[in-house]
C-alpha cells in the first residue's frame, strides 16, 4: 500500500512539475475604453518581440515562448507598462485604458508579483509626488526623503509574501531605484533651477561601485540598465580626468574585460553607437573596432544601420524617395519637388515640443514666400490619430505642404534618417541631395540666415 502511496506522489509531482515547466507563457485579458488594436509586447533592446491582436470587445490571448523570464514592456499605442513573464505563467490582465497605470489587475497563475509591482508603482508616484519639490531642495532633506521611501517601500515588499526568488528579486528593483533617484539629483536641480547643486566629491561612489556584471538585474530591471550607462559614464569622466587623450573604444575594452554577462558588455559597447557620425572622421576604422567589441547579433545589425545611415546621409548624397498622403488631397513625393530647396520638418500631433515650433515655422514660411524654398510638413501619427492630424492641420495655420508619413517612423524615409526624436528638421537641395540631414529648427535663431545664405549660394551658382 506504502509503494502505490509513494507511486501516486511521484506521479503528482511529475504531473505537477510537467504543468510548471511549460515552455511558453500564455498572455490573456480585456482592454476598456480603447481604440487600440495591438498590444505590442518585447523586452530591453527590443530582443524579443510580439504583437497581440485585441479585438472589438477589447480582449486578447495568445502564447509567448520566452527566452528568459524577466520584465516586459508592453505598450497599448502610446502607453506603455512593464510586466513580469516567465513560462509557465497563465496571466490575465484587465485594465482600463482610461485609468492605464493604476486600473491594471492581474490575475491567474503569476498574479501575484505583478499585481505587487502595481502597488508598488502606486506607492512610488505617491512618494515621489511632484518631481520639482522632490528634488528641488537642499541636498540633506533629499537624501533623508529617498531613505526614508526606501524604508517605505521595503515595508510594503515584507507585507507581500512572495516567493523568495521574487522577493530578491524585488529587493534588487527597490535598491537599483534608490540608486537612479539619487543620480538623478543634479539633473532635476539643473533643469528647474538652472544651476547645478554642490555635491560632495564621493557623492556618485555608490554608482560607481555598483555590480556591473549582474545579468538577473539586466534582465529584469530598466533603472539597472540605465545605472549601468550612468556607471559607464562617471568612470570615463574619470578616465579622462586622469587622460586626456584617452580613446574611448580603448576605454570600453578596458572596463568591458572582467564583465561575463555578454548583454551587458553588449549594452556599454552600444554606448560607443554614438561614433557613427559624420563629425567623427574615423567613424570607418571605428565600425570595426566596435563591432570586434559586440556579441549579439541583433546589435551588429543595429551598428550596421547606424554606419549606412552615415553613409546614406552624407551631404549630397540623393536623399530616398516618399510619396506620402497629401493633406489637401492625393499624394506628394520627393520627385514632385524637384527643383526647389526643400526643408521638411517631422512632427506628430502628440508631440509637445513640435507644436511649439509651430509659431517659427509659419514665420518662416512667411519670410520665404514666392522664393524658390518648399516647407513640408510631415506627420508620424498612427492611423489611429488619423483624425487628429486631419483636425490639427486647419487649427494650426502653420501652411506649407502638410503630409502623412505611410508607416510613421518605420517608413523607408524615416527609416534611412534614423528618425527617433523629433521634432527633426531636414534640409535637401533641388536635386533632392542632402544639405544637411539634420537641420536648425524653425525656432533656432540661425535658421533664417542660413536658408537665405543657402538660396543666395544656389542663385549665384546658376548665375555663373
Amino acid at each position: 500500500m506504502k509503494h502505490i502511496i509513494s507511486l501516486c506522489i511521484a506521479f503528482v509531482t511529475l504531473f505537477s512539475c510537467a504543468q510548471n515547466s511549460k515552455p511558453y507563457a500564455v498572455l490573456s485579458g480585456n482592454i476598456k475604453n480603447t481604440k487600440e488594436t495591438i498590444i505590442e509586447i518585447g523586452n530591453s533592446g527590443r530582443i524579443y518581440q510580439k504583437q497581440i491582436s485585441i479585438d472589438s470587445n477589447g480582449n486578447f490571448r495568445d502564447t509567448l515562448y520566452l527566452e528568459n523570464p524577466g520584465s516586459y514592456f508592453y505598450q497599448i499605442g502610446r502607453s506603455y507598462s512593464t510586466v513580469f513573464l516567465k513560462n509557465g505563467y497563465d496571466l490575465t490582465l484587465n485594465l482600463d485604458a482610461n485609468d492605464f497605470y493604476s486600473s491594471a489587475k492581474y490575475s491567474g497563475k503569476g498574479n501575484e508579483v505583478n499585481n505587487y509591482n502595481v502597488t508598488r508603482s502606486t506607492l512610488k508616484n505617491k512618494l515621489v509626488g511632484d518631481a520639482k519639490t522632490f528634488f528641488v531642495v537642499p541636498l540633506e532633506d533629499f537624501l533623508a526623503k529617498i531613505k526614508k521611501n526606501r524604508v517605505e517601500l521595503l515595508a510594503l515588499l515584507e507585507q507581500s509574501k512572495l516567493s523568495k526568488e521574487d522577493n530578491e528579486l524585488q529587493l534588487k528593483i527597490i535598491e537599483y531605484d534608490y540608486l537612479l533617484t539619487r543620480n538623478n539629483y543634479d539633473k532635476f536641480n539643473f533643469y528647474h533651477t538652472k544651476k547645478h547643486p554642490e555635491l560632495p566629491v564621493d557623492y556618485y561612489n555608490p554608482i560607481k561601485e555598483m555590480n556591473m556584471d549582474d545579468e538577473e538585474a539586466y534582465n529584469n530591471i530598466q533603472n539597472y540598465r540605465a545605472l549601468v550607462t550612468e556607471s559607464w559614464r562617471l568612470h570615463l569622466k574619470d578616465a579622462q580626468l586622469k587622460d586626456p587623450n584617452l580613446s574611448v573604444i580603448s576605454h570600453v575594452e578596458t572596463q568591458i574585460k572582467d564583465i561575463k554577462s555578454s548583454k551587458i558588455k553588449d549594452l556599454i559597447v552600444s554606448m560607443l553607437f554614438k561614433k557613427m557620425t559624420l563629425k567623427n572622421k574615423n567613424y570607418e576604422t571605428d565600425y570595426s573596432k566596435i563591432m570586434a567589441l559586440l556579441s549579439d547579433e541583433k546589435m551588429k545589425e543595429k551598428l550596421t544601420k547606424r554606419y549606412e545611415t552615415v553613409n546614406y546621409t552624407k551631404p549630397e548624397m540623393s536623399a530616398p524617395n516618399f510619396n506620402y498622403e497629401n493633406y489637401i488631397g492625393g499624394k506628394t513625393s520627393l520627385k514632385d519637388l524637384k527643383g526647389k530647396i526643400v526643408y521638411i520638418e517631422i512632427w506628430a500631433t502628440w508631440c509637445g515640443p513640435c507644436i511649439k515650433e509651430f509659431p517659427a515655422l509659419t514665420q518662416l514660411i512667411k519670410d520665404f514666400k514666392g522664393k524658390n524654398i518648399e516647407f513640408v510638413n510631415i506627420s508620424i501619427d498612427s492611423k489611429n490619430d488619423y483624425e487628429k492630424w486631419r483636425k490639427m492641420v486647419p487649427e494650426k495655420k502653420v501652411g506649407g505642404i502638410q503630409l502623412m508619413a505611410d508607416k510613421g517612423l518605420k517608413s523607408e524615409f524615416m527609416k534611412a534618417f534614423s528618425v527617433g526624436l523629433i521634432p527633426r528638421s531636414i534640409l535637401l537641395d533641388e536635386e533632392g541631395k542632402i544639405i544637411l540631414e539634420k537641420a536648425p529648427r524653425p525656432s533656432d535663431k540661425s535658421t533664417k540666415q542660413y536658408l537665405d545664405n543657402i538660396l543666395k549660394r544656389k542663385k549665384n551658382i546658376k548665375m555663373q
